[in-house]
């Protein structure tokens, strides 16, 4: 055990008050905490869940190696609110990990904006597209202005942090191209949203199959891309760093057997 996180289970272990404990925790990465999740003992854990609030809580279970342990310590219901708060992709690899009772209780009791991309994403098998996507994105309608544009985009990056690319949509919903945050920001009042927005800006179907798909993505160098369904309706982004964790996954397996042989 490092040094940080000796620090940290000394501290919750400490004979400070709860008030003192949150101010410390509040320096440490979430990444930090969910490893010192795993030396803890349960007294000690649900204190801290109590301590952090479901919403710091999903942000460190996002990190955790084997979430249906600590799954197992929370209701039904807080377990709801805290897969409630995740991003749907995260939300969904840890719902994978529980046991299927368990999993339809907590699914039953999610809030109704989470309930939607969470199912939508359990849909989907494991080797298309559309299981690895999240709904974390920004997407604004072809026909703004640009102070509409830019109104748009602060309202929803309350809620979604992958702004760098900004998704658009025509009048009829369906995908048309994506801007370039920086290019939204320098651009004028005067200038038509329309000469921002890239057309040609590549894309991928939900159900396509990830192994067809890797090539793609790698070609393309792009940090995202966009899942459209066959009416060319968003239904989700694809990041980078998902399909390399996936793709490194079926690796560690492949190497996992060579071993074996």
């Amino acid at each position: 055990m490092n040094k940080k996180y000796l620090e940290l289970t000394k501290l919750i272990r400490s004979k400070q008050n709860d008030h003192e404990i949150l101010k410390c925790l509040s320096n440490y990465h979430e990444n930090d905490i969910a490893d010192m999740l795993t030396v803890m003992t349960p007294k000690e854990r649900k204190r801290i869940y109590t301590l952090l609030g479901p919403q710091k809580i999903a942000e460190i279970f996002a990190y955790l190696d084997e979430p249906q342990i600590y799954f197992s310590e929370l209701s039904v219901k807080d377990a709801a609110k805290v897969v409630s708060l995740m991003d749907s992709d995260d939300a969904v690899d840890v719902l994978e990990t529980l046991d299927d009772k368990k999993k339809y209780e907590i699914v039953e009791n999610l809030d109704k904006a989470a309930i939607k991309d969470v199912k939508m994403l359990l849909s989907y098998d494991d080797d298309e597209i559309g299981s690895l996507i999240t709904t974390n994105y920004i997407c604004i309608r072809e026909n703004l202005t640009i102070r509409e544009a830019m109104h748009e985009l602060v309202r929803q990056a309350g809620e979604n942090d992958n702004i760098s690319t900004i998704y658009v949509v025509n009048d009829k919903g369906c995908f048309c191209g994506a801007i370039d945050l920086k290019d939204l920001i320098v651009a004028r009042e005067n200038v038509e949203l329309k000469t921002l927005i890239s057309y040609a800006y590549p894309y991928l179907y939900d159900n396509e199959k990830i192994s067809d798909s890797v090539v793609k993505i790698k070609d393309y160098a792009e940090y995202s891309l966009p899942v459209l369904n066959r009416k060319k309706k968003m239904v989700g982004i694809i990041t980078a760093q998902d399909v390399i964790e996936t793709v490194d996954d079926e690796m560690g397996d492949d190497y996992a057997k060579l071993a074996g042989l």
